[in-house]
């Protein structure tokens, strides 16, 4: 499920240096605590050393490039460990952050006049990391990689679903890639050359191609369809194979002579314990243009206490904490301390937080319930409970101010005072409902008492919660808040079975820079349990409805509308239709409350002397944190 944000638990940091995250009209960060370049400028950089990095939680799918889709795996692909044929340079919005380069592929790809066919010419340059040494990297690499995102069993809990236009991708099904059973658009006329046939135009096509999706798989010892992932439907990832600057330690003792069950895991991949990176020595700088690489590894530890591990920030034992939350006291020391300052990096992602509704479930199946609910809703309470104006900009529409060209900037439908809510509009919008007989704004309807709310268990969601609950009793609507581990949380808000009727801890993070990730993913009828992130039922079947035993028969659908969207090709005129989109949302079908768009905020260790913020990732770019030189 992806591309979840990660926690930002801030809680009681009050009153800080609210200029310290500003933005400019590109959606980079300006001001002290937001900058390029730590503590040191590029020219005082010297390769070297090994950054040791700590993370609260393990990455999912034991790093399976087709399963794998969460943010904090897509930061290490992108930069360390995978190339794909266009990518990212890690950078700012300001600094190309969001621009696609050709990555393995030589150039920017052909698209004949239709928009139904895209070329890419690949470099014949690039080779894998041991034991693939000696492989180049080929065009029918690639397809073996899109031919395993195919596969249901191997791309589970992935998003199969992008590729979906490409010709004959929907059709190959289980086993694809084995059996015969193959991918009629993607076409391979030489070792150089990679053509895909679209069904219908598809503006967001080379974006696929620098998802970890498509990275390419070597052929094995034994030219199997699958090559090196043959064998390995649930644990590729323990055996993957690298293109980047850097590979897991101990790679290079992979067997895949052996059959796949008698095949040996990575040595140095202990799944929720610790992971290492060295470099590839494969890697080729001269080819790849994206990624400076500094460091000569990187050592990834797992677990551990949140508060311990920034003292052991603070003590120069690691560097940085990959999904960690930094805490209130040391946000209020760095943050106020123009000689800290430096360690301290905020930056606007392309993310957002919010509620999310069930439009089948009572009373939330009345769109003027949901529209009270927008506008009783303490949108700066709820960002208080995150850490105050560091964390984010209160948000007022769905899709990010990035991916829609700042065209609704000041757009809010449900805008109230001081964005504290304002219980007076939001009862004369529950007057109108069908659940409130006698137009008093409060329901007066069993459906509004105890309706099944589902949250994560962590900080700050049970203070965020209570807020919730207490924003809602105006309304007559009170809560049965059920809270639970993060993944369980997703996979019952997920679940239409569940009969939830608020799920209250979501967050989003764009999965490419295009609005299309916001659109189909979460609103699309083909985006609902069990194949993505649809939790609202925008679309739902008659048929998916009576069996998930609800009494509502019909639900509107958005598909036409962001099919208009998704066959424009890139430029201003798509942007346009995706804001339009957001319009259409947020006032005729309102199935959220968004209320914050998320920042990243990294502390990191004396050591680094060089900070990027990758736009791609949302995260810190882990190729271009540098070390003194006197550190190392």
């Amino acid at each position: 499920m992806r591309r979840y944000l990660k926690v930002l638990a801030l809680v009681g940091v009050l009153g800080l240096v609210a200029a310290a995250c500003g933005g400019d009209e590109e959606g980079a960060a300006t001001g002290p605590t937001a900058q390029t370049g730590a503590t040191g400028a590029e020219e005082e950089i010297q390769p070297g050393g090994t950054l040791q990095l700590a993370q609260l939680g393990d990455v999912s799918d034991a790093w399976d490039p087709q399963k794998s889709y969460y943010s904090v795996n897509w930061s290490y692909y992108r930069c360390c460990l995978l190339r794909t044929l266009m990518s990212y340079n890690g950078k700012p919005v300001a600094e190309g952050g969001s621009e696609l380069f050709p990555d393995i592929a030589a150039a920017q790809p052909e698209v004949s006049a239709d928009g139904l066919t895209w070329t890419f010419t690949l470099k014949t340059d690039i080779y894998y990391s041991p034991p693939f040494e000696d492989v180049a990297v080929t065009s029918g690499d690639i397809v073996r990689a899109i031919e395993r995102e195919a596969d249901p069993d191997a791309s589970v809990n992935g998003y199969p679903f992008y590729y979906s236009p490409i010709e004959g991708f929907d059709d190959c099904g289980s086993g694809c890639g084995s059996n015969g059973k193959t991918i009629s658009g993607l076409e391979t006329p030489d070792d150089a050359t990679l053509i895909v046939h679209l069904t219908h135009p598809a503006g967001e096509t080379p974006f696929l191609f620098a998802l970890p999706a498509s990275a390419p798989i070597p052929p094995d010892a034994e030219d199997e369809p699958l090559g090196a992932a043959e064998g390995h439907t649930k644990d590729y990832g323990l055996f993957m194979v690298a293109t980047g600057p850097y590979m897991f330690a101990g790679t290079e003792a992979l067997d895949f002579s052996l059959p796949p069950d008698e095949q040996e895991p990575i040595s140095s991949m202990n799944v929720g314990k610790s992971y290492q990176l060295v470099r590839n020595p494969s890697w080729d700088p001269a080819t790849d243009e994206l990624r400076p690489a500094y460091v000569d590894g990187i050592n990834i530890t797992v677990g551990g206490d949140n508060n311990d591990l920034y003292n052991k920030i603070i003590a120069g034992e690691i560097d940085a904490v990959v999904d960690g939350i930094v805490p209130p006291q040391l946000l209020r020391q760095f943050s106020t301390d123009p000689a800290l300052q430096p360690q301290l990096q905020i930056w606007p992602t392309d993310g957002v937080r919010y509620l999310e509704f069930n439009l089948a479930e009572p009373p939330f199946d009345d769109i003027h319930v949901r529209k009270a609910v927008n506008l009783a809703i303490d949108k700066a309470g709820m960002r208080l409970f995150r850490g105050g104006e560091l964390v984010g900009n209160i948000a007022g529409h769905i899709i990010t101010d990035g991916l829609t060209g700042n065209l609704l900037v000041d757009y809010d439908p449900y805008a109230t005072p001081n964005s504290a809510g304002d219980v007076t509009a939001a009862q004369a919008e529950m007057a109108q409902s069908k659940y409130d007989s006698d137009g008093d704004g409060v329901c007066d309807d069993p459906v509004c008492d105890g309706a099944l709310a589902i949250t994560d268990e962590g900080d700050p969601y049970p203070d965020q919660a209570a807020l919730i609950t207490e924003n809602l009793a105006p309304l007559g609507i009170t809560l049965d808040v059920k809270a639970f581990e993060r993944t369980t949380m997703y996979n019952k808000c997920l679940d239409p079975a569940s009969h939830m009727g608020m799920c209250l801890a979501p967050g989003w993070f764009k999965d490419f820079p295009d609005a299309y990730t916001f659109g189909p993913p979460l609103f699309g009828s083909e985006a609902i349990y069990p194949s993505c992130c649809n939790r609202s039922l925008i679309g739902a079947s008659p048929e998916l409805l009576a069996e998930a035993g609800y009494e509502v028969t019909d639900l509107p659908s958005a598909d036409e509308a962001m099919d208009a969207c998704v066959a424009l090709p890139a430029g201003d005129e798509r942007v346009s239709c995706w804001a339009d989109i957001d319009r259409l949302l947020m006032e005729e079908f309102v199935p959220f409350v968004p209320y914050v768009y998320d920042n990243t905020i990294d502390l990191l260790s004396e050591r680094i002397v060089n900070y990027s913020f990758d736009q791609d990732s949302g995260l810190a770019a882990w190729d271009q944190l540098a070390i003194a030189p006197e550190a190392q």
